[in-house]
């Protein structure tokens, strides 16, 4: 019996101990990588301030510069960020042409992917961006929609990420004051005769909102909807988004495509087109874009790691806490959206329309709106 007990207490000794020790060894693990992520970040914040100086071409307007340059600065100050501000082709189109005079002027560019992979990727203009993310946090699956790796743009999931955006499916918005609520539901509805000649649409043969909308509608419904669309119903077009919002809140075109909700809020806020709303087409609802909410980083960068620190801020919660100001949704699953009814729901199964292998049917859109918009 003493032989038994013995042998039981012996046993039990050494369980305790390879369990103590292995207990040990995780968390020595544990603290090393913890150390070496906050060390690694303390040399590249460090490095940054050093810098002193940030490069950013961004997307146009108020709210975007805020949120891109002042809540920056406002958390780091020894950093200065200047930003270009204009739209996704004439930014590309003016860094591409400083790159082959051998001007390396910026450091990252903020703006919706399709612009940006088909102009900077083929020259090789792109870093990888994984390889600066630093912060925990902004790598964690849970902290995203999809999980991490869906908010990719590129089809190699390493150059252009993808940090917010909203559902495609808001692509038809009709000023209630001049349209009944029932007769429009869905995006067939448009090609009923009574609505010829009271559409207005973002021009969808360049990028931007319009080409957005007429794609899903034609993953939807197919392009020989797009066709009867663009070419039967006499759609007025514009480029002008204050232009569009403003001639729905007046009635001139009681219904849109392509409105920016940007745009409509500020007319709403002023109390114009309070009866301004989006229809939603239950085959449309599967579908986002991000918007200008993607971000890559330049090779050849001036300031290689006050750009490091700015993705690592920007796609932290504090930093999309600020980037939702711009009424774009966060596709961060601990940010409230800006927008709920157009925010993706953490589990739902989405299809980015401005992802790189959408490129090709983008095109091919805008070749058929210039067949058909003549």
């Amino acid at each position: 019996m003493r032989t038994a007990r013995h042998y039981k207490r012996v046993v039990a000794t050494f369980v305790f101990l390879v369990a103590s020790l292995a207990v040990a060894l995780i968390s020595t693990a544990e603290v090393r990588a913890q150390s070496g992520w906050q060390k690694q970040w303390e040399a590249t914040l460090a490095a940054a301030e050093k810098e002193g100086r940030l490069e950013i071409a961004g997307p146009p307007g108020e709210s975007f510069r805020k949120a891109i340059v002042d809540a920056f600065t406002k958390a780091y100050p020894k950093i200065k960020v200047e930003l270009l501000g204009g739209s996704g082709g004439s930014k590309v189109a003016r860094i591409l042409r400083e790159r082959q005079a051998g001007v390396f002027a910026w450091d990252l560019y903020i703006s919706g992917p399709t612009s940006a992979l088909a102009g900077f990727k083929p020259v090789g203009a792109f870093e990888p961006l994984k390889p600066a993310l630093i912060l925990p946090e902004v790598r964690e699956d849970k902290n995203w929609i999809g999980g991490f790796d869906s908010g990719w743009a590129d089809t190699e999931k390493k150059l252009f990420y993808a940090f917010g955006g909203t559902l495609a499916g808001d692509n038809i918005y009709v000023n209630r004051d001049f349209v009944s609520a029932d007769p429009i539901k869905s995006a067939r509805d448009l090609l009923d005769p009574k609505w010829r000649g009271k559409i207005v649409i973002q021009d969808p043969r360049v990028e931007g909102k319009g080409l957005t909308d007429i794609l899903v509608m034609s993953l939807a419904y197919g392009e020989d909807f797009v066709r009867k669309l663009l070419g039967e119903q006499k759609l007025a077009v514009t480029r002008d988004r204050r232009q569009l919002v403003e001639w729905v809140v007046r009635g001139r075109y009681p219904i849109a495509i392509g409105l920016n909700e940007y745009v409509l809020v500020l007319f709403q806020g002023k109390g114009a087109g309070q009866n301004i709303g989006a229809v939603v087409d239950p085959k449309t609802i599967i579908y986002w874009a991000s918007g200008s909410s993607g971000i890559g980083l330049f090779n050849r960068a001036p300031h290689p790691n006050a750009a490091k620190v700015y993705v690592n801020w920007l796609l932290s919660r504090n930093g999309q806490v600020e980037w939702v100001e711009t009424l774009t949704n966060s596709r961060r699953t601990d940010v409230p959206p800006a927008e709920p009814k157009s925010a993706m729901k953490p589990g739902g199964v989405y299809h980015n329309v401005q992802a790189e292998d959408m490129i090709p049917q983008r095109r091919r859109i805008q070749q058929l709106a210039e067949e058909q918009l003549r």
